[in-house]
Formats: structure tokens, C-alpha cells, sequence
């Protein structure tokens, strides 16, 4: 896990997610993977693998952007399923939930990393990247990326300033 903004995240300034928003946020991804799998279900199953998140790390990215040391622990998990069709569709699909719990002079700041990261080949052969979810320090919603371009082709609600502003305002004591 790397020590800057993380795949998919966001629950700040220590606060939880209420139980309405795990269930839109379940919801959500669900009919986004269900929309997006329809010729998947018909070929062989996927090879799943479950990775177990458990890492301590000094967060070179929250102390820069806050001032102080910080080090943060990530635990949970990612489930990446991979689908072998030839041809157009899902690719692969990576659920993931981690709890970040970043600490700093005694200060603590939890976050969430969720969401699921959906890999797809077009009609036309574009692979297309989606990312939906909270992604720490970043966006909440759905990002879709043309991986042969870089380009964005629908962008999420950018919630890095605020999400920064209260991580730091908790850390620091300010």
C-alpha cells in the first residue's frame, strides 16, 4: 500500500459511515457490476484472490500535507476476480475494503478506502478503466478512464481539499 492518496476512500476527521450510506455504496457498486457483466456470466467462472491488507507505514503524503509525522495503519482487503473471456466485456473486477487508522503525536484520523475498480474491453477494444467508490483524499463516485489515452471520460466529485483540510485540521490539533 502506498503511502500517498489510496484507491477508493473516505470517511475523515474520525467520523463513520452511516449505515445508509454503506447500503447506497453497496447498492451502487452492485448495479454497476451487474450492468457491466452481462456477457460474463455465460463463460467460465473468474479466478478469484483474496489479498489480506495489513501494513504500517509512515504516510509520506498526509505528513508533507499536514506538517507533522504521520504513520498510518491499513487493514482489510482486496478481492480481485479476473474473468478469462477473448473478446469484449468485463476483464476484471477488484472489490476493495480497507480501514486506514493514521496517527500523529497521539492525534487520530480514521478513513475508509472502498469501492470496486472495474476493468472492461469496449465493442470497439477500448479497455476502459472504472473506479467507483471513496477514494482517500480524492473523489467519491465514479471515475471512467480510456487506458490506451489517460483520458477521463467521466469524473467524480473532487473531495481532496476537504477531505485534506479535516485530516490535517485533526492531526495537527488545529
Amino acid at each position: 500500500m502506498e503511502a500517498s492518496p489510496t484507491r477508493a476512500g473516505g470517511t475523515t476527521g474520525g467520523v463513520g459511515m452511516t449505515r445508509q450510506c454503506i447500503a447506497g455504496c453497496v447498492a451502487s457498486v452492485l448495479v454497476l457490476v451487474g450492468a457491466l457483466i452481462p456477457g460474463v456470466a455465460s463463460g467460465a467462472p473468474p479466478t478469484i484472490e483474496r489479498i489480506a491488507v495489513d501494513d504500517t507505514f509512515v504516510d509520506e503524503f498526509l505528513s508533507e500535507e499536514c506538517g507533522v509525522e504521520v504513520t498510518t495503519r491499513a487493514r482489510g482487503h482486496i478481492i480481485v476476480r479476473s474473468f478469462e473471456e477473448d473478446g469484449t466485456g468485463v476483464v476484471e473486477v477488484r472489490t476493495i475494503n480497507v480501514r486506514l487508522t493514521a496517527t500523529a503525536d497521539g492525534r487520530v484520523f480514521r478513513f475508509r478506502d472502498v469501492g470496486a475498480d472495474v476493468t472492461r474491453i469496449e465493442p470497439d477494444g477500448t479497455a476502459v478503466l472504472l473506479i467507483s467508490g471513496q477514494v482517500p483524499f480524492g473523489f467519491a463516485g465514479v471515475l471512467k478512464i480510456d487506458l490506451e489515452t489517460g483520458e477521463a471520460i467521466l469524473e467524480p466529485r473532487d473531495r481532496s481539499a476537504e477531505q485534506l483540510a479535516r485530516a490535517c485540521a485533526v492531526l495537527t490539533g488545529g
